[in-house]
């Protein structure tokens, strides 16, 4: 599981589980750090002998040896040098206790620690030691410190008046002092009482008592604070907490102080256990203060996401996300959801697996953020079973069966709810040789339903019992031709030329569920699905079962790729059309059916063009309308892992969202939008990250984003400041389609590092920040 530090304990460790590390940095922050030289002797090192070298010494046998000047005494991985040292003996045989003195100059080395003192006392039979007014640093890594007496028993390790930084020698940039710092080396924590936490010598946090680990152990206490402001929260200051439970439990809570919004608290349980690994959350406002709200009513987030095996074969899967209302994601930074979503899923599935089959009970809903009178239907139950058989007829045919029983449900008693009960048979024959495959296949849809008419007076009538069986043949031809002959010295080119023919008849599909009501979907949990290349040669046209529109098309396409002289792929293009020989269509509504003899075109294209430029594009273009149906492009220049300036656009024509998005005619333009990433390590303290996105029809930026970053040694601040495009509760607030609405915001992070090679930048995380994620411009498909 993901560790977690308390406020103290991150200002020590928090380097040492970054994601990055900047070599440069980390080689300058171990500048003065003493290292260990030799190999690290594992055995205990109470049996291996004792070297003493010194310019002279006084031995009294056998009661006490005294060595002076220059004293260097080695054991295993211990050094220690001193002005003088004196080893004394008290007691007789067989149990006789042995003492040393060391006094001036002492200095202590092994692999883990270095102290310099003054003097100290250390029994040799139990290794307890006390040293006096010294200077300790970790051994290859960040951690200093001084003490004003430090006890070492067995176990633990007690410093009275002692301070810890990360800091480097002669920066006292934060520091903790305490009273008493009691080290548990087993453990792996340490106490401290009576600790003040300082920034440049100026005390700024008391602590009584507090607790933090000094290992990889996971301990309870404060994590670091966030702090900011934004148009809508006003300042804001979200202390979390931590809380370690057991070695698999742990939870976060964080109350969230909004000036304009009031408290929220937010809460994070995380867990393995026989049921898996998961994660339960919640965010809660128990009224919002916020003009555009009703005072006392309360808006809240439920998170749950599980993922694991049960027992032997059995797997139990989560993912339920639910909120108080449709603008929470416009509101509030959630890592559980975006505004750009659209709905958040509800869904809980318990599956079994055998070598042969597998079988699968679930249950769906969705809880839709845009207005509608009709939402999604709910699946409850839903049992899937799936069987399968390869290397049938002497390997000739593969044979599978997928099966369903699901029960619908609608919110809205005017929308009908029915059983549905499918099976589909497939066989298939793959042939394939050295020249390229065929693949042949037939399968069919049989499908039953059991329909109900709503409970509410207007309800749609509907057919009670409807039986639908389409077969369907798919015949698929690909081959992959590669030659080093091509027009570019030093590159190997391949063609992959793809052919699919796929027939369905034509079944009225038009009683399958009711569209009376301006329900977006089509039937029960069918949708119409987007097109690009890579979805050319998929064999339906709709997601779900409930409409299968007939075929009698050809899929024609292919990709070309260019290899360098070490075999890295630089550049792909892909191409791809569908040619309708018989109008595809699921009822007799011409809306419902393809219009033209063929799909548009779909382009990809990625090219690496050298080590530090690289893009990408996609293109569609309507046969039907003769137009531009889809366009995007980006080109980034990264010269550096952490440096990079990207370039994009992005067009959507007015058809395409009005007929694959919406399926209504309610837009009246198209999108075109043009953006500027950049993301740039100046040196080794200075970096800044910016995003900027424009759109030109509405001649208005649709966000804009900047953040800096410094980072020392010990400690880095972050700063971000974002504008972005948002909604209104209350849709009424537009006055024409052309009215937008803005929020901003502003954030501070600190976090105190060190105590470890790594310092990790917070570049990659910045970059995430926004309603339009980064991607990379290279991508292989």
């Amino acid at each position: 599981m993901k560790k977690y530090y308390s406020f103290l304990s991150l200002s020590i460790f928090s380097v040492l589980y970054s994601q990055m590390s900047y070599a440069d940095l980390a080689s300058q922050c171990l500048l003065g750090v003493p290292h260990f030289t030799g190999e690290v002797i594992t055995q205990d090192p109470n049996e291996l002998p004792v070297y003493i070298d010194s310019d002279s010494a006084e031995i009294n046998q056998p009661n006490n040896a005294l060595y002076r000047g220059n004293v260097q005494i080695e054991q295993g991985n211990r050094k220690l040098r001193a002005d003088s040292v004196l080893i004394e003996q008290k007691g007789d045989k067989p149990d006789p206790q042995r003492y040393a003195y060391i006094n001036g100059n002492m200095n202590y080395q092994d692999n883990l620690v270095q102290v310099v003192g003054e003097k100290a006392d250390i029994h040799l039979n139990t290794q307890d030691a006390n040293i006096y007014r010294s200077n300790y640093q970790f051994v290859d890594r960040q951690g200093r410190g001084n003490a004003e007496k430090a006890e070492l028993r067995q176990g633990y390790r007690m410093l009275k008046n002692a301070t810890f930084t990360s800091c480097l020698p002669d920066n006292n940039a934060w520091k903790i002092r305490a009273s008493e710092m009691k080290q548990y080396v087993k453990e792996e924590y340490a106490d401290l009482w009576n600790a003040v936490f300082y920034v440049k010598d100026i005390p700024i946090f008391y602590f009584p008592y507090v607790q933090f680990p000094i290992g990889d152990r996971r301990r309870s206490g404060l994590l670091m604070p966030d702090f900011g402001t934004s148009s809508r929260d006003g300042y804001h200051y979200a202390q979390p907490i931590y809380i370690n439970l057991a070695p698999n439990y742990d939870m976060t809570i964080t109350p969230k102080y909004m000036s304009r919004r009031g408290v929220q608290l937010l809460g994070e349980a995380r867990y393995l256990n026989n049921l898996g690994s998961g994660i339960f959350a919640g965010e809660y406002l128990n009224g919002d203060r916020y003009a555009e709200y009703i005072q006392g009513s309360p808006r809240y987030l439920l998170y749950w996401q599980n993922g694991g095996s049960l027992w032997n074969n059995w797997r139990f899967h989560v993912n339920y996300t639910k909120v108080s209302d449709p603008y929470y994601f416009n509101d509030f930074t959630s890592p559980y959801g975006k505004s750009t979503d659209g709905y958040a899923t509800q869904n809980f599935a318990l599956s079994y697996y055998q070598p042969n089959y597998n079988f699968t009970v679930s249950a769906t809903q969705f809880q839709v953020f845009d207005t509608v009178s009709v939402g999604p239907y709910r699946t409850l139950p839903q049992i899937d079973f799936y069987y399968y058989r390869d290397g049938l007829a002497n390997n000739l045919i593969d044979f599978s069966l997928y099966s369903q029983a699901v029960h619908f449900k609608n919110d809205n008693d005017v929308m009908p709810s029915a059983w549905r009960f499918h099976m589909e048979p497939t066989l298939s024959m793959p042939l394939a040789n050295r020249y390229g495959s065929l693949n042949v296949e037939t399968k069919l849809y049989a499908t039953h339903y059991a329909q109900k008419q709503g409970a509410a007076d207007n309800a749609a009538e509907v057919e009670r019992s409807i039986n639908r069986v389409i077969p369907q043949i798919k015949a698929e031809l690909a081959t992959v031709l590669a030659s080093s002959n091509t027009l570019f010295a030093g590159y190997t080119q391949t063609i992959e030329p793809k052919v699919q023919y796929v027939y369905r008849p034509y079944r009225d599909q038009s009683s399958i569920g009711s569209n009376k009501y301006g329900y977006l979907g089509f039937g029960y949990d069918s949708i119409l699905l987007q097109q690009d290349f890579y979805s050319l040669f998929n064999d339906r046209r709709y997601s779900g079962l409930d409409r299968i529109s007939s075929a009698n098309q050809i899929t024609i396409g292919g990709t070309t790729r260019f290899f360098d002289q070490y075999a890295n792929e630089r550049f792909n293009l892909s191409l791809g059309q569908i040619l309708y020989l018989t109008p595809s269509k699921i009822d007799e509504d011409l809306d419902n059916q393809t219009q033209g003899s063929s799909s548009s075109w779909s382009v990809e294209a990625n090219w690496k063009i050298n080590d530090q430029w690289s893009w990408k594009g996609g293109y569609q273009y309507d046969t039907l309308f003769k137009e531009t149906a889809l366009m995007n492009t980006a080109i980034e220049y990264r010269p550096t892992v952490e440096n990079l300036i990207q370039l994009s656009y992005r067009y959507v024509s007015e058809q395409y969202i009005n007929q694959n998005l919406t399926g209504q005619n309610i837009y009246d333009q198209h999108i075109r939008q043009v953006g500027l990433a950049t993301a740039w390590r100046i040196n080794d303290n200075w970096a800044v990250v910016a995003h900027a996105y424009h759109d030109l029809s509405l001649n208005k930026p649709v966000e804009q984003y900047i953040g800096l970053e410094y980072r020392t040694c010990c400690w880095r601040a972050n700063l971000g400041a974002r504008r972005y495009l948002t909604a209104p509760k209350d849709e009424q607030q537009y006055s024409n389609r052309n009215d937008v609405f803005y929020s901003n915001s502003f954030g501070i992070n600190f976090e105190l590092s060190g105590l470890g090679n790594r310092h990790g930048s917070s570049i990659s995380k910045m970059l995430d920040v926004g309603i339009i994620p980064y991607s990379a411009p290279f991508s292989l498909r």
